[in-house]
């Protein structure tokens, strides 16, 4: 096996390594970095080729959309337009388990989102790939790094076992260890009124509609 494997401590993870990850993708290499709910491929979300890596890495179809992780609500506005509630949601339930689909701007490559007017935009509650997406500057895709129709992978070892011989194809994989949470993130659409859930993950939706309730109430 040819790609390099780094063991990160998710507490304090080597600058070194995250500054050698950080530069690969700036490259636009794809290496695998861990997230909260599992191992995501992650590359740069505005480089089209990179972005067709991660699409022909795991096998996805390229009519369903990426979505990305960023370090800040700040970031976030960068590559989507944030409304009251959404800015709200951000600050109040990440970083954590929540994907929000928000118009996308147009720096986001229609290639990322499959052609579509949105984008789903990540904080992710992991250390590594916070500073990594802090060190570039960039959102990062942040698809789970399996092949597409095979499970969530939540170690290195899962993640070679499904890849095969395509695994030269990455510059990197950031071993954290087992990442023991089994809950993927929980996804809602921003851009309908009233906001809707697409995905049941993490977050609570009870919680996410009774908070959406108290802005509209304090509004």
């Amino acid at each position: 096996m040819a790609v390099r494997v780094k063991v990160v401590d998710a507490d304090k993870p080597d600058p070194q390594i995250l500054d050698e990850a950080a530069g690969l993708i700036a490259k636009g290499r794809v290496i695998v970095c861990p997230t909260d709910t599992g191992y995501a491929f992650t590359a740069n979300g505005l480089d089209m080729e990179a972005v067709a890596m991660v699409f022909n890495l795991k096998g996805r179809s390229f009519s369903n959309p990426i979505h990305v992780a960023v370090n800040s609500v700040e970031a976030a506005g960068k590559y989507a337009c944030m409304n009251r509630s959404a800015e709200e949601i951000a600050r109040r339930f990440l970083p954590g388990g929540l994907t929000m689909v928000l118009p996308r701007k147009e720096i986001i490559p229609l290639l990322l989102v499959s052609g579509r007017s949105t984008v789903g935009i990540r904080i992710p509650d992991n250390r590594v790939i916070l500073a990594l997406a802090a060190m570039t500057g960039l959102p990062l895709t942040a698809t789970s790094a399996n092949i597409s129709s095979q499970p969530a992978p939540y170690s290195v070892s899962e993640i070679i076992g499904q890849m095969g011989s395509d695994i030269k194809g990455l510059a990197m994989i950031l071993d954290q260890g087992i990442i023991t949470s089994r809950e993927l993130s929980t996804i809602i659409d921003l851009t309908v009124e009233p906001p809707q859930l697409l995905r049941q993950g993490r977050v609570s939706w009870l919680e996410l509609r009774q908070f959406l309730d108290s802005i509209r109430d304090s509004g």
